[in-house]
């Protein structure tokens, strides 16, 4: 235990620094309600994922996400599959009773996959307090796995609300943005939210993702990029070391073509907090629009080695690189994540194998109807159907449906656009959507320079220009990605 210390703090006899070791790994599940409540019910998942949130920042401690934990929720987890699944060897889970305005949450921390009982705790609040609930349960559970000796702080909480009611309204709008139908509704929670408490910084980091995710996918808003980054400057004003806005922040800046910024802002956010499979998740798509194909394939890597179930874009490099069997060979994701299913389709179908892309197509459609009413989901597929068929002209009237969306601004969209329509032999129109997204930060001059579907371009001084542009883009993050220590962070 003590060299597992050493190696955690850094503190090893030689001058080499360490890089940090997770000593502890844990999830904290859904809690159980007892007695069924509309009034409370949603905090059965929003307070352990403001618990799990606020544990996250120790070093020590590695802190699955809640998307994972939601697969494991019921009455009497299996501790040996939750181990081995969610690679993990602490679990918190707990139970929720109302009584008037009385709230009781009852917190058990558990060995896994023995099952030990580890401490129990009940925490008692009224309604109208439940940042204390949940940060009292986090603040013994912090207690309970002695954090404090790995070197770090005895306090999980740097954000706390000044209104309890907006706390409040902050959890339920959580609640609801687990879902893309929910987003709307969600947004104009933090705002109420933020109405009552305008120095909440995690509500503005939220508003903004709401914001960016709406416009992009949802409903038509010409101001939300503004809005979103707007809010994010907000949340980083009040703290400019929370975490996630940072995260938010870097997603957004690689939609509206600011790639270089992004990569910058999460090898710093890394450097700080290197047990975030997030925030490598992150860099998954920062170093990919920035043409570092191999870097982003080791910060899958370092994601997955935190967080075995942690979601990344890795099957979107995978698919720039042309390396179509690695590409199928790739474990689907286990959540439905709407925007980035028709990689597959995509992969298949620029490498000719037409009858299988259709085949994942339809399961991808039924799939999509299943799981969102987001009608850019629809259109996307109808964009690839009439891709998959040769029909241009019908590809063109289906991605117009989405033309006052934001994600016809994204630099990545715009590119595969360009890539598809080069496919069917629309180069002079393909072209120009390559050269929107390089203008935008889009720096993808490998697969410019080797994929056949370009080819009829390559005597075209347009064309010669662009992948001039992207080479140089390229190198200029490449600079800045080791310049900012990515190479220490990945190995690469």
């Amino acid at each position: 235990m003590a060299e597992e210390l050493r190696a955690a703090r850094g503190l090893d006899g030689d001058a080499t620094p360490a890089l940090a070791r997770a000593l502890t790994r844990l999830v904290v599940l859904p809690f159980r309600v007892l007695r069924p409540d509309p009034e409370t019910d949603f905090l059965a998942f929003s307070l352990p994922d403001a618990i799990a949130t606020s544990l996250s920042g120790p070093g020590s401690l590695i802190v699955r996400s809640s998307a994972v934990a939601a697969r494991f929720a019921g009455e009497a987890p299996d501790l040996k599959a939750l181990a081995a699944e969610a690679d993990v060897d602490r679990v918190v889970m707990g139970t929720l009773l109302r009584s008037g305005d009385q709230l009781r949450a009852t917190a058990q921390l558990v060995e896994a996959p023995g099952g030990t009982l580890l401490t129990s705790q009940t925490v008692q609040s009224s309604l109208g307090d439940l940042f204390r609930l949940q940060d009292d349960i986090a603040h013994r559970v912090v207690e309970a796995l002695s954090l404090p000796l790995a070197g770090v702080e005895a306090s999980p909480t740097l954000d706390a609300p000044r209104n309890a009611r907006a706390y409040e309204l902050y959890l339920r709008a959580n609640e609801l943005a687990r879902t893309y139908d929910g987003l709307p509704p969600a947004r104009d929670l933090y705002r109420r939210c933020l109405e009552l408490d305008p120095t909440f910084a995690p509500a503005w980091a939220r508003l903004g993702r709401c914001h960016r995710v709406i416009g992009k996918y949802i409903e038509a808003s010409p101001s939300s990029d503004a809005q979103a980054e707007e809010a994010l400057r907000r949340a980083l004003e009040l703290n400019p070391r929370l975490s996630v806005a940072h995260k938010f922040y870097a997603n957004l800046e690689s939609d509206i073509g600011q790639t270089q910024r992004a990569l910058v802002r999460l090898l710093g956010e890394a450097d700080r907090h290197g047990n975030d499979p997030e925030l490598f998740a992150g860099l998954v798509h920062a170093c990919r629009y920035c043409g570092l194909f191999e870097q982003s394939s080791a910060a899958h890597e370092e994601a997955r080695r935190l967080d075995p179930n942690v979601p990344t874009s890795f099957e979107q490099t995978i698919m720039m690189t042309g390396d179509i069997e690695r590409l199928m060979a790739v474990e689907p994701p286990l959540l439905f994540v709407g925007a980035d299913d028709g990689i597959r389709v995509i992969g298949l179908g620029l490498a000719g194998r037409r009858d299988e892309a259709r085949r994942l197509l339809l399961e991808m459609r039924q799939a999509s109807r299943q799981a969102s009413r987001i009608p850019a989901f629809q259109s996307w597929t109808d964009y690839l159907t009439a891709w998959l068929d040769r029909r241009p002209s019908d590809m063109l009237a289906s991605i117009s449906a989405l033309s006052a969306l934001k994600i016809q601004d994204d630099p990545e969209a715009i590119f595969q656009e360009g890539w598809l329509l080069c496919d069917v032999g629309e180069h002079q129109r393909g072209l120009g959507h390559l050269r929107r997204a390089v203008a935008k930060g889009y720096f993808v001059a490998p697969i410019l320079s080797a994929s056949r579907h370009f080819d009829a371009l390559r005597s075209d001084p347009t064309f010669r220009k662009l992948l001039s542009e992207a080479e140089g883009g390229r190198q200029r993050a490449l600079a800045a990605f080791r310049e900012n220590g990515g190479e220490r962070l990945l190995g690469r």
